[in-house]
């Protein structure tokens, strides 16, 4: 092993081990912090139940003490007694206990005879009440709480505390009732600060609840507090109301039937540890971090000669291939200019030998070819253009059956030997919204890929069709949208894409052709001109066996399949002088001899110089002017705004083989009618300038 690479690996152990150490020792002092936390809340809860419960076997006592006594004293002076007496000695003795509201005097039958003071209700028949019932049906003498229950005596809930009386004989003989009102014992507790999450309950051995606190709690019972109240004085339990874990400290309320519980919420008893270990954790993870960022800079640093050459490495490669790609535009983009002006003059004196040359006949088939060439190398300048990114392109309805079919017979004649061709298109009238050069380079970029994929004998299928798209779904590339759709599959038996390049194919300046083969950028384009109309992609390989490209692209309706223009009757002129100015000789004399053909007076000069001038020495002799954009020394938009700072209202159209959105407002700034893509189209001509005449004529009509 090399020495840099041991002390990488000694770096990254190293720093890890101190990681560790920190960690764990944060966890042991998290540990101990949640020991010692729930120990004081244990004591905590212990030490107040302890007191409370004591505090209730006080209170609780001195009412049986005052039950005891009525009661020896009820026995051994029974109803010798006068009723007044009665009522003055349980008065005189409830006195003493401030706690009870009523002292209640039953006899055998239920029916309460004396009370400690009036209440405002008649005496009443208790006989129903448990208390009632268990120290009759039992002879024990014991002491009775029953659960709180709105009193027959005042009206109000109240915890009844009984016991019985019996004759000299041990038969029963009623009972003698302390009636303490819940508000009394609520406001005992309602003081204390229990802490949040904490809860009182004063219950039965049953678990029936005499008191609790907050006293807005749901009130259940809790038979488990009799169990727990023999076992450990602190315990943990979930709550049966909310299911929340809870500290519970229980104790018995001295020999009273009585079972004191205070609760407190796990989770609000461990706060402060919380709040501890959060602290702790970002201390400690600042820490780790420092280290971890200690360990990183070092790796970096052994790493960082390396990592600067290969990065240099890989800047220089990118860097030439896109200076090759901008010479390569910028290139494309001259040639095109240059191309358009040669163009221009083949497809213009066709044009004129079009209408001269019988219909019919041998010549006017070869002419008419001769046009068809030139209107494919015009979409190829187009396409040019596009790649140089020098072109404005407009959406128009495309019909993409016609489309394919001349990619179809294209392909067909160029072919490798060995490389079958099938095609399916059944795609009828629809309708793509797009710019038909662009959908062009879609499919044969698509279609080339296909047959470049082949090496030897192979079969490159084409099958066109439309396609309903019910719902949305995900394709490998793309997301593809519901609704009608043409779809366009490729399939190729070819060399396949590997797996680790399928996720890739559509990136810039990625490319699995050999070097020197291809830029990367064809598929590129393809996406973003699919994504732009609204379409879709997919690719699907097997390495080995070929490769399935599917585009879908949006259907805006339907159309007709786009037709070779007529030679019908265009507008004519009525011998209007026309300023023609190209710096080339041939177009300047295919568009004098073309717009002598039209009915117009042509005057073509070869630079915007000599057009100026001459326009400066006569201004009303020209009806309208007829510019090339790219002039030596002056562009047309500037010639067109000298002249009509002159003449506002000439009429003007300007030629470009190189029309962009720059171009396109300079014009607009300069007053220019309409701007007319170049090679000059003969129909386009001349309606754009029998309209630009029109517009001026009916300016000069209301002037």
């Amino acid at each position: 092993m090399r020495p840099a690479a041991r002390l990488r690996e000694r770096v990254i152990a190293g720093g890890l081990l101190l990681i560790l150490a920190f960690i764990g020792s944060a966890a042991y002092d998290g540990w101990r912090l949640h020991q010692q936390v729930m120990a004081v809340n244990e004591r905590e809860l212990g030490n107040l139940a302890t007191a409370l419960a004591g505090e209730a076997d006080r209170n609780l006592q001195s009412v049986d003490v005052l039950l005891r006594d009525t009661a020896s004293w009820y026995e051994s002076f029974p109803w010798r007694t006068e009723p007044e007496a009665v009522v003055a000695a349980l008065s005189s003795r409830a006195v003493g206990v401030p706690q009870v509201s009523v002292l209640t005097l039953v006899d055998a039958s239920g029916m309460q005879r004396f009370r400690s003071r009036p209440t405002g209700e008649p005496m009443a028949d208790v006989s129903d009440r448990a208390y009632f019932l268990k120290q009759r049906d039992t002879d024990t003498g014991g002491l009775v709480i029953n659960e709180p229950i709105v009193t027959r005596t005042e009206r109000e809930p109240a915890v009844v505390i009984s016991r019985r009386l019996s004759r000299p004989d041990g038969s029963f003989d009623g009972v003698v009732t302390a009636i303490v009102t819940l508000q009394a014992l609520q406001s005992a507790y309602s003081a204390i600060q229990f802490g949040e999450g904490s809860s009182l309950v004063l219950a039965q051995e049953d678990g029936s609840v005499v008191v609790q606190q907050p006293a807005n709690a749901p009130r259940t019972r809790f038979p488990e507090l009799s169990a727990l109240k023999d076992g450990a004085l602190i315990d943990r339990a979930a709550s049966p109301i909310d299911g929340r874990a809870k500290l519970i400290a229980v104790v018995g309320v001295g020999t009273l039937p009585l079972i004191l519980a205070i609760t407190r919420d796990e989770d609000e008893a461990l706060r402060p540890w919380y709040d501890e270990m959060w602290s702790a954790s970002i201390r400690t993870g600042v820490v780790c971090l420092l280290v971890g960022l200690v360990v990183v800079a070092l790796l970096r640093q052994l790493r960082r000669q390396a990592e600067a050459a290969s990065e240099r490495r890989r800047l220089e490669a990118r860097l030439q291939q896109t200076q090759r790609l901008e010479a390569l535009g910028t290139l494309a983009g001259g040639i095109a200019h240059d191309f358009n002006n040669i163009l221009g003059a083949i497809l213009g004196f066709g044009e004129l030998a079009q209408q001269q040359a019988e219909p019919g006949s041998a010549l006017r088939r070869h002419i008419d070819r001769v046009l068809q060439g030139g209107a494919r190398a015009r979409l190829l300048v187009r396409r040019i253009l596009d790649f140089s990114r020098s072109g404005v392109t407009d959406r128009a309805p495309v019909h993409v059956q016609t489309l394919m079919e001349e990619i179809v017979a294209m392909l067909a004649s160029t072919l490798p030997a060995g490389v079958d061709l099938q095609a399916q298109l059944d795609a009828g009238d629809a309708a793509v919204l797009g710019d038909a050069t662009q959908l062009y380079q879609v499919a044969m970029n698509i279609c080339t890929n296909a047959v470049q994929a082949i090496e030897g004998a192979g079969t490159v299928s084409i099958r066109l069709r439309r396609v309903d798209v019910g719902a949305p779904r995900v394709l490998m590339h793309t997301e593809l949208a519901a609704g009608p759709h043409v779809c366009l599959e490729v399939r190729d038996t070819g060399v396949g894409i590997p797996p680790e390049a399928l996720q890739r194919i559509f990136e810039p300046f990625f490319t699995t052709k050999k070097q020197g083969e291809g830029t990367g950028l064809g598929l590129a384009v393809v996406h973003g001109i699919v994504a732009d109309l609204g379409g879709a992609i997919d690719v699907a390989s097997v390495p080995g066996e070929g490769t399935q490209v599917s585009v879908w692209l949006p259907v805006c309706g339907e159309c007709a399949p786009a037709t070779v223009p007529d030679t019908g009757e265009w507008p004519a002129g009525q011998g209007e002088v026309v300023m023609v100015v190209d710096d080339e000789q041939a177009l300047v004399e295919l568009a004098e001899e073309t717009l002598a053909g039209l009915g117009y007076e042509p005057v073509g000069f070869e630079s915007a110089e000599r057009a100026l001038q001459a326009f400066e020495a006569d201004p009303d002799r020209f009806d309208a002017l007829l510019s090339d954009e790219m002039l030596p020394g002056m562009p047309g938009t500037e010639l067109a705004r000298l002249l009509r700072a002159q003449r506002p209202e000439l009429p003007v159209l300007l030629m470009s083989g190189k029309v962009n959105q720059a171009m396109v407002e300079r014009a607009q700034a300069a007053g220019v009618h309409a701007v007319l893509h170049k090679p000059l189209a003969l129909r386009e001509l001349a309606t754009r300038l029998s309209e630009a005449l029109r517009d001026r004529t009916g300016a000069r009509r209301y002037s």
